[in-house]
């Protein structure tokens, strides 16, 4: 698993004279489609720059403070992508991203799994709306013996497990969750669910995803209720603005406008 390092949120969210909108803009572009992104390309300069007016070193500067601060990745005079798809393409409704879920589960007290419950609660959620493509369940082998024909295999779970002692261990079960969340945030919408297992593991569940800005879940099992401890909503108050939306309608008017203002009339 690779090495994480997590974006400075803080570091976008400036205002006055420290401020980037230049980089906020380029990042709602690649938000946008969630694919790479060829900046000097013309298409891509029209949208930043409908007046046609940029400076080259300006443009490369602020993709270099979106490098610096860990919102994208740069090859060598290559395209720009995002360096992790959680949380930004969650709060940004970008398309054709998968999502992931990570949870806990425990011993058997229900006759159906907290974890299949979570899965079928999240695909009817308008903040989801589809089964998660992976889906990683952190517990004990005594825990998947006890369940063992009891989960349907259309889940495909990735299992992961450790000794009760170490789920027992909030900062154990950190230290060996958090490269496991880092690399699924690379390619998916992770959500985390710290509805089942151990205590302590629920805490660091909990502990991780508000560090890392993971959506987090609770199911109330016997109700069959989801419950958002970390929101779409409570996200976008905290980081939403280090990417700036503007509307196509607004983009083309401005051109518009600007095209009209270079014409020559000639009476």
């Amino acid at each position: 698993m690779s090495e994480c390092t997590l974006p400075d949120y803080s570091a976008l969210q400036k205002k006055g004279p420290g401020s980037r909108p230049l980089a906020r803009k380029i990042l709602w572009h690649l938000l946008k489609s969630g694919e790479e992104l060829h900046v000097f390309e013309d298409e891509s300069l029209k949208r930043l720059f409908p007046d046609g007016k940029y400076k080259k070193s300006t443009v490369e500067n602020n993709i270099l403070v979106l490098e610096r601060y860990n919102f994208i990745v740069k090859e060598r005079r290559g395209p720009i992508r995002l360096k992790y798809k959680t949380p930004l393409c969650w709060l940004a409704n970008t398309p054709n991203v998968p999502f992931a879920y990570l949870g806990l589960l425990g011993e058997r007290k229900y006759p159906v799994s907290e974890t299949e419950t979570a899965i079928e609660l999240l695909k009817s959620d308008p903040n989801v709306g589809v089964k998660p493509e992976k889906i990683v369940v952190l517990t004990s082998n005594k825990v998947v013996g006890e369940w063992e024909g009891g989960i349907s295999p259309d889940l495909k779970i990735s299992w992961e497990t450790r000794s009760e002692e170490e789920l027992n261990d909030i900062d154990k079960v950190e230290e060996f969750i958090k490269p496991m969340i880092c690399d699924l945030m690379r390619n998916y919408i992770l959500i985390m669910d710290l509805t089942s297992g151990p205590r302590p593991a629920g805490i660091a569940f909990y502990e991780l995803a508000t560090q890392f800005k993971v959506p987090l879940i609770y199911v109330y099992e016997p109700k069959k209720k989801l419950k958002w401890l970390i929101s779409k909503e409570k996200l976008l108050e905290e980081i939403g603005g280090v990417f700036y939306v503007e509307s196509e309608e607004r983009v083309e008017e401005r051109r518009a406008f600007e095209e009209f203002r270079k014409r020559r009339i000639v009476y």
